[in-house]
């Protein structure tokens, strides 16, 4: 509490950023609410897209996403941890398929041992590395390994494990949601890529990557608001011109890395993959209510938030009077969201380049405000 104090009173010495916003959907009190929200949490640029049954209701571009780049809506976002979520659809649709099984051992899956140092005879499955119920932690072997390159093998020898048993109860991990992908690859014998634009990108027609290389449209970058920096913590231009190697070969001793956060795709690629999200088509209706439903709580995390598989439940009456389902991502001082209310099919997608990261909870409030903001009484842009 006392450093979100110190935060907070940082962030009022900066000026806002966001000056204007640039598109339609809201009437003149709803945009103007949207761009004191944006000022207050001093969002430096970013775009937001609202979406309903009959299509976008509502699309704004604000601010930069990028040193001198003005953002707007065509331009692609690494989109953090919404990642989880995108990559969680693909592994239901790979269930659905029968190609993989939520439920069994993923050992036998991998060149190395993933087994509790506790408890070395229980398995850990899909499921729980969905739903951060494996016991896995992001210690400081994960923490140097990402920048190093550490073997997946290497990294889990270290402080990789909860001193809870896997099953037992919610601990988000990184570290657990990155090694989905080595055990997709092991299981299916191609790369992670591969499986995801096999299986869920082009069956739905999305432009993505978790490769910034292979973004072939505009690519955002990601500041931190405070403490403000001379360069941004992601840098398009400098990830894309990182030589591009292994992307197409499985490697599950290095890949897990990739479905925490590495996702690239445009508002416009995320809401397509929501869609598939609030109602069946691409994935069935048992599936969908599979993965909402909450498998775990966040504990003296969050009184509001519980865990499905990739996805988070919100249960908060001061934001929405509905269950809302979606994730939220934060790295490099970017802050994103992207959430949906099922019965009336209303999203919310809002892709940054740079926000205010403070948080009460879990849900940065930045987030929680936006939410309040379209999913509050009477405060959808149209009734259709």
């Amino acid at each position: 509490m006392i450093k979100r104090a110190v935060y907070l009173a940082g962030l009022r010495l900066l000026l806002p950023a966001v000056d204007s916003l640039h598109g339609s959907g809201l009437d003149a009190k709803a945009e103007h609410a949207l761009l004191r929200l944006l000022r207050r949490h001093r969002c430096l640029g970013g775009v937001l897209r609202l979406f309903d049954a009959g299509g976008t209701a509502a699309e704004y571009a604000f601010g930069q996403a990028g040193p001198g780049r003005p953002a707007e809506p065509g331009m692609a976002f690494r989109v953090a941890s919404v990642s989880k979520m995108i990559t969680a659809a693909c592994v239901l649709k790979l269930a659905e398929q029968g190609l993989v099984d939520l439920d069994e051992d993923v050992n036998p899956a991998l060149p190395y041992p993933l087994r509790h140092p506790g408890a070395p005879q229980q398995a850990i499955t899909l499921r729980q590395l969905l739903s951060h119920t494996a016991a896995i932690n992001d210690g400081q072997a994960y923490q140097q390994g990402i920048v190093t390159g550490a073997p997946a093998s290497q990294v889990l020898a270290g402080d990789s494990f909860c001193s809870h048993l896997p099953g037992d109860r919610w601990s988000y991990s990184n570290l657990g949601a990155g090694l989905i992908a080595c055990v997709l690859e092991g299981k299916l014998g191609k790369s992670f890529e591969a499986i995801m634009q096999e299986t869920l990108f082009a069956p739905l027609g999305v432009a993505a990557s978790f490769y910034p290389q292979r973004v072939t449209g505009p690519l955002a970058d990601a500041a931190r608001v405070l403490p403000p920096s001379r360069s941004p913590g992601f840098d398009a231009a400098q990830r894309r011109a990182k030589p591009l190697t292994g992307a197409d070969q499985p490697d599950p001793e290095r890949h897990y890395t990739l479905t925490q956060g590495n996702c690239c795709l445009t508002v416009q690629g995320l809401h397509i993959l929501m869609e598939a999200l609030v109602r069946p088509g691409f994935l069935r209706a048992d599936t969908l209510t599979m993965m909402r439903r909450p498998v775990a709580d966040f504990g003296q995390r969050s009184a509001h938030l519980k865990q499905g598989l990739g996805m988070f439940e919100l249960n908060n009456p001061a934001i929405s009077a509905l269950p809302l389902y979606g994730h939220q991502g934060n790295a490099y001082g970017a802050v994103h969201a992207a959430f949906f209310e099922p019965r009336a099919g209303r999203g919310m997608i809002f892709l940054s380049y740079g926000a205010s990261e403070a948080r009460l909870a879990f849900l940065a409030d930045i987030v929680a405000d936006l939410l309040a903001l379209f999913y509050g009484e009477g405060a959808w842009p149209r009734t259709a």
